[in-house]
């Protein structure tokens, strides 16, 4: 076999490559959809919003006052003040004056052995009352029915346990840089329509923004303290929901809850080096095979697609295929998750930075360093 023969048959395996990833892109957007159709239900058990803020100053009034005109009829909020050192307690400390009926207000420390987010979690949830337990970040923003479109997909679906795709507000290109990779792994491996279905653990996925839980499933878990030195919590928590027994739906919750997770290209690549390697349980031989294959698949026939000798020519039309079905997956993600415009001309980017926060977080913690999140060390 010549090398010809043997570049062509790369060239056709990367372009089966994307169009796989275009049509796994294309079933769960449309699976998303369909999630997206469930009537909200504005009358039911009681809920408990949650709510962990830590030096959320910026932040915490607006969430406040997104979830504090909710149009479900059954619900409490309770924020836990995690160690504040701005205005949050300050805030807080109004909102509960003004809304005594509806907010609760707790604080506490840090104890040894948790991380932070996963203490400040488990802590809410000893503190609530509610049938259902829903969790998200002070720096969400909430539709009217995000607490009503919540219950009403628990009902429609039978569920124990939804978490979904907020939409995820990008002011900057160095955000723009990095937070679409938190469409990466639905794009590529994650089959969103068969979450429910399997009773596999492994076939999870959830996002920290918004975690509902049943309250009776989620004490079956174990809860927060199951996790409490697990940087990605969310994802490891929805295991073990499905582990002991609990339905997990993935569902489209962008027309309800938006979020801009960072605010410039810095704290984006921290924050990304926090989850992203021990999203794959801190797996070396993981890491080193993603850094050969993302060059094989989405960069090296971005080169072939442009220019290849006369000799390889074969080649070529299957390095623009796989090309166009990349852009065209990209291109959907940015469409339905409402992204800007150039998403799909920067993946070769977004995908370098992916790749070098999970390098990164292997250096810090190879050299027995950590993560600086928040004013906290995340190893």
């Amino acid at each position: 076999m010549n090398l010809a023969t043997v570049i062509t048959i790369y060239a056709a395996i990367t372009a089966v490559a994307g169009v796989y990833i275009l049509i796994v892109t294309g079933l769960n957007g449309a699976w998303l959809l369909h999630t997206n159709l469930v009537r909200p239900q504005r009358s039911g058990p009681l809920v408990s919003v949650l709510i962990p803020a830590r030096n959320e100053e910026a932040n915490i009034a607006a969430c406040l006052d997104s979830l504090l005109v909710q149009s479900y009829d059954s619900y409490e909020i309770i924020v836990y003040n995690d160690d504040s050192t701005d205005g949050t307690a300050r805030i807080l400390a109004h909102y509960a004056n003004q809304h005594p009926e509806r907010l609760k207000i707790i604080s506490g420390h840090l104890e040894a052995g948790w991380y932070g987010k996963p203490h400040a979690m488990q802590r809410l949830s000893e503190n609530a009352s509610g049938s259902w337990l829903y969790f998200t970040d002070a720096d969400t923003l909430h539709g009217k029915d995000s607490i009503s479109k919540l219950v009403g997909l628990a009902e429609y679906y039978k569920a124990d346990f939804i978490s979904g795709y907020i939409r995820h507000r990008i002011g900057s290109f160095g955000e723009a840089a990095v937070v679409p990779s938190i469409y990466l792994l639905t794009m590529v491996a994650m089959p969103l329509w068969i979450i429910q279905s399997l009773k596999t653990p492994s076939i999870s996925h959830a996002i920290g923004q918004a975690m509902f839980f049943r309250t009776s499933t989620y004490a079956a878990a174990g809860g927060y303290a199951a996790v409490k030195n697990q940087a990605s919590e969310d994802v490891r928590i929805a295991r073990l929901v499905k582990k002991h027994g609990g339905r997990a739906i993935f569902a489209d919750l962008k027309e309800d809850v938006s979020c801009r997770m960072y605010a410039d290209y810095k704290s984006a690549i921290t924050g990304f080096s926090k989850n992203v390697y021990d999203y794959f349980n801190k797996n070396n031989l993981v890491l080193a095979a993603a850094t050969v294959a993302v060059p094989l698949v989405f960069f090296i026939p971005i080169i072939g697609s442009i220019w290849l000798p006369a000799a390889l020519g074969a080649a070529q039309p299957f390095f623009r295929l796989n090309c166009l079905a990349l852009l065209y997956a990209w291109s959907f993600v940015a469409l339905e998750r409402m992204l800007p415009w150039y998403i799909p001309f920067i993946y070769p980017v977004i995908l370098v930075n992916v790749l070098s926060t999970a390098w990164r977080a292997y250096r810090l913690i190879k050299d027995g360093k950590a993560i600086e999140w928040k004013g906290r060390m995340v190893k």
